[in-house]
Parts: C-alpha cells; structure tokens; sequence
C-alpha cells in the first residue's frame, strides 16, 4: 500500500500509521507558522502525525519549479522521474508524490520541513485556468458541474480562487486571460 493511502486512512479516522507517526515525531515540528494560503497546508498533529499536508494542482513548469524545491531540501533519488517517495534528512522528512494530471500536474507533499514549505510558498503558484485545463467547454453551456470538472473545480481550483484577494483575482484572471463567459462562470460557481 503507498504512503499516501496509509496517510488517507490515518486522516479518514482510522487508527495513526505507526510508521508515519515515526517519521513525524512531535519533537521535529513547530507547527505555530504562518504560511501564504495557497497551497493550503493542513497540520495532521491531531492524527499524531507533525506534519503538513499540501494536496494542489499546477502547470507542468511549476511542477519542475516545485520538484527544484523539494531537492534544494532534500536529496531525490531523479529529480527528472521522481514520483512517489519517502526521503528523510536528519529529523525532516518528505513524502512527495508529483502526477501528471488535467494537462498539468497534482502534487501531494506531507512534510516537517519548515524551510521547504516557506520555499514553496515563495514560489507563489496557481493553477492553470479551467479555460486551459478544459479548452473545449463551453463555460455559457456547463449549468452545473459534474465529473472530472466538478472534482478539478472543488479540489484544485476553487481552493486557489478562495484563499485569493481581489487583487490576486484581477491579475491571475488578466495574466491568464479569461474571456467574460469564464469570467462570469467563476463568479456564480465560486462557493
């Protein structure tokens, strides 16, 4: 079984992993931080586990910027193929998954490396835009979402366009391009 399916039975209720709970011991971790929204960063203490969990989507550039990150913290095995493992560097420790999926790439890190959760941050990423994801729909025509869309949307997406300010907004809307349908469509599905 992957780390990421004892990490989601651990966070679904169900009795702490033994070995993540090792690999993330209360001692390694402050968990008072403030870090930027995006990629949200959710403390798994509660699961015994003194850790962060990030879970986002990006373009394929910054899932190289990110996977760069992650080995100027830790030593990857291939930064070029890596994507699914466990690294520990003293009493740090990364489990990092990198995907490609929706013409980009999903990224699920869990980490006690402060230092590497403030260089992503730094990074300042976002998820490409459902007009490049999704360039055949029609946004006039979607009503409500449903499928790979809904979970892009209520994963990926609306996580980003949530922890954003207004002036956030403006400019990845501008940056990005957005026609006024794609405009008006995240307007009236935005929770």
């Amino acid at each position: 079984m992957s780390i990421f399916k004892h990490i989601g039975a651990a966070l679904e209720g169900s009795k702490p992993i033994d070995e993540m709970a090792e690999a993330y011991p209360h001692s390694a971790l402050n968990p008072a931080q403030d870090f930027a929204n995006y990629p949200a960063k959710v403390f798994l203490g509660t699961k015994n586990i003194f850790a962060y969990r990030l879970d986002f989507m990006v373009s394929e550039p910054d899932a190289a910027r990110v996977v760069h990150a992650v080995g100027t913290e830790f030593a990857l095995p291939s930064p070029a193929t890596f994507q699914e493992g466990h690294i520990k560097k003293g009493s740090l420790s990364l489990h990092f998954s990198s995907r490609p999926e929706f013409g980009g790439a999903v990224i699920v890190i869990v980490t006690n490396s402060i230092p590497l959760l403030n260089e992503i941050d730094a990074l300042d990423l976002a998820p490409p835009p459902p007009w490049i994801v999704f360039p055949d729909a029609d946004p006039s025509a979607l009503g409500s979402l449903q499928g790979a869309m809904e979970y892009w949307f209520d994963w990926h997406f609306f996580p980003f366009w949530n922890s954003a300010d207004t002036a956030a907004r403006s400019h990845y809307l501008a940056k990005h391009g957005a026609s006024k349908a794609w405009l008006e469509f995240v307007a009236l599905h935005a929770p």
